[in-house]
C-alpha cells in the first residue's frame, strides 16, 4: 500500500494525498472534480445565453459535455447515494445537451446542430424540447415541412407512450411555424472567425504582416517624411517598444506598397555576411534592423567599423533606416561617421499612448472576426503600464488569451488564466520547463544560455545559434521544436534566437541561469555562436563539453552557483535559481 500511495503522490502531487490515523484521504477542490467543474460551467453557459451571447454559451457548455467519459460513477451503482447523484447528473448532462443546441440555433448555426438535434431527439424522445429544438433547426435551415413533420411526430409519440397532448411551448412553435414568425429565424454568423489568431507573441510584426499591425499610423506618418527629408531615419528606443515592427510593418511596408525596393537586414554576429545583401547601386531603401547587434553581439572590431562604414557610405547614394535600442546608441556613436549619419535623423519612438495601445488590442481582433469583452481593453491597458518593453508580452499576453477564448470572444477571464502581462511569458516557459522529464530540464538549460547572455550593464542580449550546433541529436531536436511551439524561440533551417530578450526578464528560472555563472555561459555563447558551415569540430564539441563540465563542478546540489567568498563558506544560493 505505501508504495502504491507514493506512486499516486509522484503522479497527482504530494500534497493531494493526506495521510490520517485512518488511512489516506484524496483533497481535490473546486475545478478539480469533474462534476463540479461540469456544474459551475453549466451555470456559467446559461448565464451567458441569458444575457444575449448564445456563441460563449455554446463555446462554455461544450467545453463542460466534454468532461463526460461515459456514465457518472459507475463504479457505485450498488450504494444508494451514488445512484442518486448518478441521475442528478445525468438529468444536468441531459439539460446541458439541450441547452447547448439551444445556444447554438440562437447564434444562427443550425446547419452545425441540425444532424446533432435529430441525434438527442431519437435519444430521449419523451423530452419535448428536444423535438422543439429539432423543430427549429429544420425552420431555420429552409425546411418548414420537415418541421411541421416533427412537430407532429412528437405529438404523436407523447400520446402513444404517455397518453399526453404536447405541452405549450410545442404548440405555441407549431402556430409560429404556421404563420413563418420572423422570430423563428436567427441571425447567422460566421463559423470562420476567431480560427486565426491574429497576435503574433513576441515575435515582431513583419512586412508580409502588415495589414494585421495597428496602432503606430501616426508614427509612420512622421517617420516617412523624415525620411524623405534627410535620407536617413534613426528609429531608437528601449527594448520591447516595438522598433523592428514600426520599421518592417510600417514603413518599410509602406514603401512598398509605394512601389519603393526595400532590403532589410540585420547584422547578428556575423555583420560582414550581412554586406552581401546590401544592393550594389544604390536601387532600395536599406533597413537595418536590430542594429546594436554589431556590438552587443560580437567583438570583432574591424568587423564592425566594416560593417558600420558600409551602411554609412551606402547613405549616400539611397535612403537607409535604422533601428537601435536606445541603451545601445552610444557603443555606436564611437563610429563617428555613422554617428553623425544617425544624429541627421534620430526618431524617438516611445510607449504607445492610451488609444494607440486600444488600437493595437482591437484592431487585430476586430480583423480576425473576434469580439473583446467589455474591460478587457481597460485591464491591459492597465497592466502595461510602467512595463518597460511592454508591447511583446501584451501580444504574447493576447495571444495566450486568444487560446483561452469562448466561442469568438476573448475575455478577461482568459487573460487572468495567462497571469497577465509578464506572467504570460513566464508561466509558458515555466510549463514547458515542467512538463519536461527530469532528465531532458539540462538540456533546456543548456539551450537557453546558448541562446542569450547577460550584458555589462546586467541586461539580457540574445544571440543567434546555428541550428547544427544546438540539434546534435534527437533530444535537441525535439526541444528546439518544443520552444519554437511555444514561440519562446525562432528557428528556420541554419538559425535558432530568442524571440525577444523580455523572456529573459519575465520568467526568473531563466533570469537565474543567467545570473548562476556569467564567464561560464559567456565562454558557451563564443563557442557557439553562428560557426561557419562545417566549423561544429571535434575541437569545439570538446571545449564546450569541458565548459560545462567545469560549470557544474562550481555548483551546489541544486543547480545554483556556489562560489565561495575570501572566508571560504559558500554563499547561499540565488532564491528562483534551485532547480536547474
Amino acid at each position: 500500500m505505501p508504495g502504491c500511495i507514493m506512486r499516486l503522490r509522484r503522479t497527482l502531487g504530494s500534497d493531494v494525498i493526506e495521510t490520517t490515523p485512518h488511512g489516506y484521504r484524496l483533497t481535490l477542490v473546486g475545478d478539480e472534480i469533474d462534476a463540479q467543474r461540469f456544474e459551475r460551467l453549466v451555470k456559467r453557459g446559461r448565464q451567458l445565453l441569458t444575457l444575449g451571447e448564445p456563441e460563449r454559451a455554446a463555446h462554455v457548455i461544450a467545453e463542460a459535455l466534454d468532461l463526460w467519459r461515459g456514465r457518472a460513477l459507475v463504479d457505485l451503482e450498488d450504494w444508494e447515494p451514488a445512484r442518486i447523484e448518478s441521475s442528478r447528473l445525468q438529468e444536468l448532462r441531459l439539460d446541458a445537451e439541450e441547452t447547448r443546441i439551444d445556444a447554438c440555433l440562437q447564434a444562427g448555426g443550425h446547419r452545425e446542430v441540425l444532424a446533432e438535434a435529430q441525434a438527442r431527439a431519437t435519444e430521449a424522445p419523451l423530452r419535448e424540447r428536444r423535438w422543439a429544438l429539432l423543430a427549429l433547426a429544420q425552420y431555420q435551415g429552409g425546411r418548414q415541412g420537415e418541421a411541421l413533420r416533427t412537430l407532429h411526430r412528437a405529438r404523436t409519440v407523447l400520446a402513444t407512450e404517455l397518453g399526453l397532448d404536447p405541452g405549450p411551448d410545442l404548440v405555441a412553435l407549431e402556430q409560429a411555424n404556421l404563420r413563418q414568425d420572423p422570430a423563428l429565424v436567427a441571425e447567422a454568423v460566421s463559423v470562420e472567425a476567431g480560427a486565426r489568431c491574429p497576435y503574433l507573441g513576441l515575435v515582431p510584426y513583419d512586412v508580409a504582416d502588415a495589414e494585421g499591425f495597428f496602432g503606430r499610423d501616426a508614427e509612420v506618418g512622421e517617420c516617412l517624411p523624415r525620411l524623405a527629408a534627410t535620407g536617413v531615419l534613426a528609429v531608437v528606443g528601449p527594448s520591447g517598444c516595438g522598433k523592428s515592427s514600426l520599421v518592417r510593418a510600417g514603413i518599410a511596408a509602406t514603401l512598398r506598397r509605394d512601389g519603393r525596393r526595400v532590403v532589410i537586414v540585420s547584422p547578428g554576429t556575423r555583420p560582414l555576411d550581412a554586406l552581401a545583401a546590401l544592393p550594389a547601386n544604390g536601387d532600395a531603401v536599406l533597413v537595418v534592423d536590430q542594429c546594436e547587434q554589431v556590438v552587443s553581439s560580437n567583438d570583432d572590431a574591424m568587423g564592425q567599423s566594416r560593417f558600420l562604414a558600409a551602411v554609412t557610405e551606402y547613405a549616400g547614394q539611397a535612403p537607409v533606416v535604422v533601428a537601435v535600442r536606445a541603451d545601445r546608441l552610444s557603443d555606436l556613436s564611437v563610429h563617428a561617421p555613422f554617428a553623425r549619419m544617425v544624429e541627421r535623423g534620430v526618431y524617438l519612438l516611445g510607449p504607445m499612448d492610451c488609444a494607440n495601445l486600444c488600437a493595437a488590442i482591437e484592431g487585430p481582433a476586430h480583423q480576425a472576426g473576434l469580439l473583446l469583452e467589455p474591460g478587457l481593453v481597460d485591464v491591459l491597458a492597465r497592466d502595461v503600464e510602467g512595463e518597460p518593453g511592454a508591447l511583446p508580452l501584451l501580444s504574447y499576453a493576447l495571444r495566450q488569451t486568444w487560446e483561452r477564448h469562448e466561442g469568438r470572444t476573448l475575455t478577461v477571464a482568459g487573460y487572468r488564466e495567462t497571469g497577465g502581462i509578464r506572467e504570460a511569458v513566464a508561466r509558458s516557459a515555466e510549463g514547458l520547463y515542467e512538463q519536461l522529464p527530469l532528465e531532458r530540464r539540462p538540456l533546456l538549460r543548456d539551450v537557453l544560455l546558448r541562446l542569450v547572455a547577460a550584458g555589462p550593464d546586467g541586461e539580457p542580449i540574445r544571440g543567434r545559434v546555428a541550428r547544427g550546433s544546438l540539434t546534435a541529436d534527437r533530444d535537441h531536436d525535439q526541444l528546439i521544436e518544443q520552444l519554437v511551439a511555444a514561440r519562446l524561440v525562432i528557428s528556420d533551417d541554419e538559425v535558432v534566437e530568442l524571440a525577444h530578450e523580455a523572456l529573459a526578464r519575465a520568467w526568473p528560472r531563466l533570469r537565474g541561469w543567467l545570473d548562476d555563472d556569467v564567464e561560464g555561459q559567456r565562454t558557451l555563447r563564443h563557442l557557439s555562436t553562428e560557426p561557419r558551415p562545417g566549423s561544429g569540430s571535434h575541437r569545439e564539441r570538446r571545449l564546450t563539453s569541458r565548459t560545462r563540465r567545469s560549470t557544474r563542478r562550481r555548483r551546489g546540489p541544486y543547480g545554483a552557483a556556489c562560489r565561495a567568498p575570501s572566508g571560504g563558506a559558500p554563499r547561499r544560493a540565488r532564491a528562483g535559481a534551485g532547480r536547474g
